[in-house]
């Protein structure tokens, strides 16, 4: 092993302290408190290797008191502990420096080796910094060569080479879709989402198959990263996802849903409109969540919507339309006022309390003299609760 200059001034300060412990003793004053700075040094410097500093400390503590007493061999083991704490300690505060390093996104000056094949060579290390930099380098530099190698590092120990892996892969793009929707089958849960999450930053078509069998995971968060995957990929993946939306499982529905409210568009809210009768109470609610994802585009069709007879698929509309937020008040308080279909004025009506925006006022006043019962009881709510928040009982949530 060689030492740098740095390594050899540490262990000249440890032995230094060690020295003065010996002197002190030869004089007959105590020593044993300078033994604990040399450990202290030994842990914060050397991590785990500090406990050969607790060995050797120990072992002259016994010479020193030869023939070594109860008293003395217990020191003895203390120091050993008390090196052996410290340097665990030290090493689980993240003292190393490839701890720093492997922390995602946090900056580090690391200068890339242009030579690909070193850099290929290195994700193979033992030490998971240079695995680490190396898989930047790669990605960085867009080495399509680095693809298979670059695979194999999902299943590093290391959670942060796995990130580190798949973030490289999504940036050499239709290269790395073969491995990454290989990596979907993965049995590491981390795999399995790291792997998505590449595929939705390359955006290929050709991963379409392969997500949408995987919106069938078992993980919750990996069917939510596989479907944003296919929400990147957009209008290419629309028919598979709104196939899905009608006739997958729970889980498919549900993945298909929130990937067609990021998509957007007449045909995908059409089906999210759809979904809010599906018999699972999840995807309803993922499907009415969606449809408040899709904007302002889709409040037209939502406000038509109101008119159906299911009470479900009113409610899901009436939420859709109070997350889209201010952007529906000028079509609602339209509807409110001409809608000639009740269930559309008392949508229209619930839809204006969950956004509690004061420019419908006038609307729901007018609303108040409406034919029909449950009209005039959402107008007048709506107003209670648009009155409750200017005198400052809180403001409501608006969704600009």
């Amino acid at each position: 092993m060689r030492f740098t200059r740095p390594a050899w001034g540490r262990l000249a300060v440890i032995a230094l302290i060690i020295g003065l412990s010996v002197l002190f003793f030869a004089t007959g004053a105590a020593y044993t408190d300078l033994f604990y700075l040399a450990l202290i040094l030994a842990a914060f410097w050397y991590r785990g290797r500090a406990v050969y500093a607790g060995v050797l400390v120990a072992a002259l503590a016994v010479a020193l008191e030869y023939p070594p007493g109860p008293g003395t061999l217990v020191r003895a083991a203390f120091f050993i502990a008390v090196a052996y704490l410290l340097g665990y300690l030290f090493d689980a505060a993240g003292g190393r420096p490839e701890a720093r390093h492997l922390r995602i996104g946090e900056p580090g000056p690391v200068v890339c080796d242009p030579d690909t094949r070193r850099l290929i060579a290195r994700l193979s290390s033992r030490n998971p910094e240079t695995r680490y930099q190396a898989a930047g380098c790669l990605g960085d530099a867009r080495e399509t060569a680095a693809v298979g190698p670059l695979a194999a590092l999902l299943d590093d120990p290391e959670s942060g080479v796995r990130w580190k892996a798949a973030e490289a892969l999504g940036k050499l793009g239709p290269a790395a879709v073969e491995p990454l929707t290989e990596s979907l089958k993965n049995e590491n849960v981390d795999v399995r989402w790291m792997a998505a999450v590449a595929l939705g930053d390359i955006a290929d078509p050709a991963a379409i198959p392969a997500l949408v069998a995987a919106l069938n995971d078992e993980d919750t968060y990996v069917r939510s990263r596989v479907a944003l995957a296919l929400a990147a990929i957009g209008k290419p993946a629309e028919a598979a996802l709104i196939a899905g939306l009608s006739t997958g499982n729970e889980r498919v529905r549900w993945g298909s849903a929130l990937a067609l409210g990021r998509i957007g568009g007449a045909e995908a809210v059409e089906a999210l409109i759809g979904a809010l009768h599906d018999p699972d109470e999840d995807v309803r609610r993922r499907a009415a969540t969606a449809l408040g994802d899709a904007g302002e585009a889709a409040v037209p069709a939502l406000v038509a919507a109101l008119k159906a007879d299911d009470r479900d698929i009113r409610q899901g509309v009436t939420a859709a339309l109070g997350q889209i937020g201010k952007p529906a008040v000028s079509a609602l308080a339209m509807a409110l006022r001409t809608g000639d279909d009740p269930h559309v004025r008392a949508g229209a009506a619930l839809a204006l309390a969950r956004i509690g925006d004061p420019a419908a006022v006038d609307a729901l006043i007018e609303a108040l003299g409406d034919g029909e019962e449950d009209v005039r009881l959402a107008a007048r709510e709506a107003l209670g609760g648009i009155r409750r928040h200017n005198l400052g009982e809180g403001a409501p949530e608006q969704h600009d």
